[in-house]
């Protein structure tokens, strides 16, 4: 069922029971510009959106804990010591003024 807000608002009663049945369509100049549904159909609708987050955050979380960085930078290099690496990026500031 499509409804104008002008009829929403003088028929706000039934069309919440109306909600109650299915959802309904709010309309401006023809346009739908809302849906009122009942509260049980919304807490379905986010009960069915959240287990697809939380399986996401919890694979994530089990990708970090099996890719763990070895090293403070973050990356884990074979045969390369952190030192070597911290001492390959520090270079002089090719910019600063001779001193």
């Amino acid at each position: 069922m499509s409804i104008s807000i002008a009829q929403s608002r003088q028929q706000l009663s039934a069309l919440i029971a109306a909600a109650q049945q299915a959802p309904q369509v709010i309309t401006k100049r023809n346009t739908p510009v809302a849906v009122l549904v009942s509260a049980d159909y919304f807490r379905q609708s986010q009960a069915a959106i959240k287990p697809a987050a939380d399986t996401f955050y919890s694979q994530l979380v089990q990708l970090r804990e099996t890719y763990a960085p070895n090293d403070e930078a973050g990356l884990a290099t074979p045969g390369v010591d952190s030192e070597a690496r911290q001492a390959a990026w520090t270079r002089a500031n090719p910019f600063a003024d001779p001193a």
